[in-house]
């Protein structure tokens, strides 16, 4: 079902809105692969996934990378399966397939059409067990994924000082590690190390397989028991405590030099993982983020770009972090603009909040972009899976997707100016500048 919305403000208690609890079933096998079912009749496609609830916090300084360097290996042949089989068989059919890798999860996932799930299925649960580690597998696969860091990184200024950032405050632990690893942990990870990281993670009882779209429910049970249901979990499969670098967070200064047509200011600040915070505090700061910078109605917009004292803003924030995080304003100044001055003008914006509250409509007007753009995001069979796969792995609830429009509708204004004091202006802050060179 598509929602259609209108252009007048939508009132949170007042937005019809798709329950997720109305059209998903879960439950979970005998070795522990939890399964979610979405069912979503709109076409005859289906979306496939697996998530593996191991990625970059997961690791350690000496292996660092290995996550993503593992999942780059699960397209390489199994007992089974020749290199890239899976792949060349998706694309017969029409289909499309990926995986990604970050700070809490690997993921993969085909779309193909509904009558091509169960070969998914048999391909997937074949990888989760039969892989083979060889040596120039790895060769060839470590060095593309050292062209990635050099590529989405190492030329990348953005992606530079947002590095240095997460190491220097947070250390080579938990969100701190780069989750493309680093060059020298790259060429040091072995086929062993691969294997040993394959065997504790990649289980059943630390994955969870989710398929959204259009299928039946009593095939799709039996066929998910016959591919994965005799899987069996190693029998040395309790996680050991990673030896993280100790470290004390550092909120010097960072300045640099990279090649960029102009200046770039950075404030980054730590939060707390969303399970530590209240959900209240974590959703005001949500909405804080979002009056500030929230496309062409917000603060930063009116009051910053168009009064021409910043090219442009931005804010980096995870709401549901699984582990301690970093959240970051910033912006390019224009002409003529010290660094100084757009830093200025950013942390007005939110003393002002503190100060004064918020203006008439405006606690309304956010809410309703932020609830008519989560509807919108859900239209998508794939958002759908993505977005519950994303809290699922991360040891969340997908019932939060089912709640957000009543927890953001529960927000108020004082909320609001706690969130800017607390987060903001009480909060230790760290400057990073990037200079053209």
């Amino acid at each position: 079902m598509i929602l259609m919305l209108s252009a007048l403000p939508i009132q949170a208690s007042d937005t019809p809105v798709i329950k997720f609890e109305d059209r998903i079933e879960e439950y979970n096998l005998k070795n522990g692969l939890k399964v979610i079912l979405i069912e979503d009749r709109r076409s005859s496609n289906v979306v496939s996934s697996i998530w593996y609830k191991v990625g970059s916090s997961y690791e350690k300084d000496g292996i660092t990378g290995i996550s993503h360097l593992l999942e780059h290996m699960m397209f390489k042949a199994t007992s089974t399966t020749k290199n890239g089989e899976f792949s060349e068989e998706i694309k017969k059919v029409g289909g499309t397939e990926n995986a990604f890798t970050s700070r809490d999860f690997t993921g993969y996932y085909q779309k193909v059409n509904s009558k091509y799930l169960s070969m998914c299925l048999k391909y997937e649960s074949d990888r989760m067990t039969n892989l083979i580690f060889k040596d120039t597998d790895l060769k060839s696969e470590r060095e593309v994924v050292k062209e990635e860091r050099r590529l989405r990184t190492e030329d990348r200024p953005i992606s530079v000082i947002f590095e240095k950032i997460n190491l220097q405050i947070l250390g080579m632990q938990k969100y701190g590690i780069p989750i493309i690893g680093t060059m020298n942990d790259l060429e040091k990870i072995s086929t062993q190390d691969l294997e040993l990281w394959y065997k504790k993670y990649y289980r059943p009882s630390n994955a969870i397989l989710i398929i959204a779209g259009n299928f039946n429910e009593k095939t799709i049970r039996n066929e998910i028991d016959a591919f994965f249901g005799e899987i069996q979990n190693p029998q040395n499969n309790t996680r050991e405590k990673n030896n993280f670098l100790k470290s004390t967070p550092s909120f010097k200064d960072i300045s640099i030099k990279e090649k960029l047509p102009n200046p770039l200011l950075v404030i980054s600040y730590i939060k707390p993982n969303f399970e530590s915070s209240s959900k209240k505090d974590a959703y005001a700061l949500d909405i804080l983020l979002e009056i500030m910078d929230g496309g062409f109605s917000s603060r930063f917009t009116h009051n910053i770009i168009d009064k021409k004292i910043a090219l442009n803003t931005f804010i980096s924030h995870d709401l549901y972090s699984k582990e301690q995080s970093i959240f970051s304003i910033g912006g390019t100044p224009r002409k003529n603009v010290l660094l100084d001055d757009i830093q200025k003008s950013l942390i007005s914006e939110f003393k002002l909040i503190a100060m004064n509250g918020l203006d008439n409509q405006e606690l309304n007007d956010t809410k309703s972009r932020i609830i008519a753009r989560n509807i919108f995001k859900f239209d998508s069979v794939f958002n759908q899976v993505m977005a519950i796969g994303g809290l699922e792995a991360k040891g969340l609830s997908w019932r939060l997707l089912d709640q957000y429009v009543d927890d953001i509708d529960k927000i108020n204004e004082s909320d609001i100016k706690m969130a800017a004091k607390r987060f903001i202006l009480d909060n230790k802050a760290q400057i990073s500048t990037i200079y053209p060179q």
